[in-house]
């Protein structure tokens, strides 16, 4: 069963005592000095309270006015650091595309520097060839060369094959004579025997270093195989300094 404690207020005109709440002085019309002295007090009472997070609010403070000089350097240094990263990207860009011009280069290189070319084997083939002296036919290729040349004149033969191993285009210690025939020719006009001598020879074209090549393009006149070769050497140049 329920007791109402309250049975005296029951049709009564008392009213419930309630206990007034203590006056706060911090927003009363006291004086300054007397709320700073109100608050330290109440500080100073309740000190289990109000220490632990003052504890911790002091250390923050204390932490970001120590962060201050550090965040102002790295404030300063941030725009170097923006420049720094850029121009480190920069360079990453270009010694990439340095590496891809070395490999190119390379692969170009591999062309100058294999076997002579036509041009030069052509030329120096003309210059080789004495008076008296008939070219039949030629094949050239990285693997070698092969010449038929006719002549009346045996002596024309054996010029021909002196100045074809003194080639700078040709090795010659592979320079092989095939064979020379000795054919007899009759003349309808007044029935002379004409003999007429074929050579086959053949042998191995010369590998010619860059410097090499540079020297015979100049002696043969080859203007433009001189130019793509210098354009190469100065790009080479360029990506070694």
């Amino acid at each position: 069963m329920r007791i109402n404690y309250n049975f005296a207020f029951k049709n009564s005109k008392l009213t419930p005592w309630q206990r007034p709440a203590p006056p706060n002085i911090l927003i009363s019309d006291a004086s300054i000095h007397k709320k700073i002295k109100y608050i330290f007090n109440q500080y100073k009472t309740n000190a289990s309270l109000f220490y632990p997070p003052s504890l911790v609010i002091v250390l923050i403070i204390g932490l970001q006015v120590f962060n201050l000089y550090p965040k102002k350097v790295l404030n300063n240094l941030e725009d170097d650091h923006i420049k720094y990263s850029l121009i480190s990207s920069k360079l990453a860009n270009i010694e990439n595309g340095k590496k891809r011009i070395k490999k190119n280069i390379k692969d170009i290189d591999e062309y100058f520097s294999r076997h002579t070319n036509s041009y030069l084997f052509v030329y120096y083939l003309k210059n080789s060839v004495p008076e008296g002296v008939k070219l039949n036919y030629f094949y050239f290729s990285d693997n070698g060369f092969d010449i038929s040349a006719t002549s009346y004149d045996i002596e024309s033969l054996n010029q021909f094959l002196r100045l074809i191993i003194e080639s700078p285009v040709i090795t010659r210690d592979t320079v092989k004579v095939d064979k020379i025939n000795r054919q007899e020719l009759n003349s309808s006009k007044n029935k002379n025997v004409e003999i007429n001598y074929e050579m086959q020879i053949y042998g191995e074209i010369s590998k010619l270093d860059l410097k090499k090549r540079e020297d015979l393009y100049k002696e043969a006149e080859a203007i433009g195989l001189l130019r793509k070769l210098q354009r190469l050497n100065y790009l080479k140049s360029l990506l070694r300094s």
